[in-house]
């Protein structure tokens, strides 16, 4: 678990360095836009323009000035880019958050109706269980960072098969005492 964590935060890292480094933040945040008016009603993209805008501003508001001058120019549509991808993440976390509670479900179901078949407990597939659940948080963050585009829909498909499958199996292949 801790390797998988490790290459999230060198991915991480190197997207960071790339959003940077290649002044693509603009067409991506553009490009954000686009895919994100799909999802969102106009009222709720409106106020995210207005939030983040807001919150990079407050972001190089805060640094001193010789830093603010050399950073602002090179960093201020990878930051812009980040901030709007967390804050439409945020709005997407019930999306998420019920693919959870499905998994929950389907794997508790599993577990009653398979009751009699299983006679021990896998903890492989336990491990598995948990390393998959584990890798949702780092899919977020290369998401936010990532200088690639994704849209805010294939995103809730991806991380909710992953938590569905994720948390049904961890329920089913929980250690147990017969």
């Amino acid at each position: 678990m801790r390797l998988v964590w490790l290459g999230g935060l060198v991915l991480l890292f190197a997207f960071v360095a790339s959003l940077v480094s290649k002044q693509r933040g603009g067409r991506l945040l553009e490009e954000d836009w686009a895919r994100a008016a799909n999802v969102l009603p106009d009222v709720e993209l409106g106020d995210l323009q207005r939030t983040t805008l807001a919150y990079t501003t407050r972001i190089f508001g805060v640094l001193p000035e010789p830093f603010r001058q050399k950073l602002a120019a090179k960093t201020w549509a990878a930051v812009e880019v980040m901030i709007f991808r967390s804050l439409l993440l945020w709005h997407l976390t019930p999306a998420l958050l019920m693919s959870f509670v499905v998994g929950s479900l389907e794997g508790s179901w599993a577990r009653a109706s398979q009751k009699s078949l299983i006679k021990m407990h896998s903890p492989m597939r336990f491990s598995s269980a948990l390393t998959t659940l584990g890798l949702i948080p780092v899919l977020t963050l290369l998401w936010v960072a990532a200088p690639a585009v994704l849209s805010a829909a294939r995103l809730v498909i991806v991380l909710g098969t992953i938590a569905i499958f994720g948390t049904r199996n961890l329920i089913v292949h929980a250690p147990t005492q017969f």
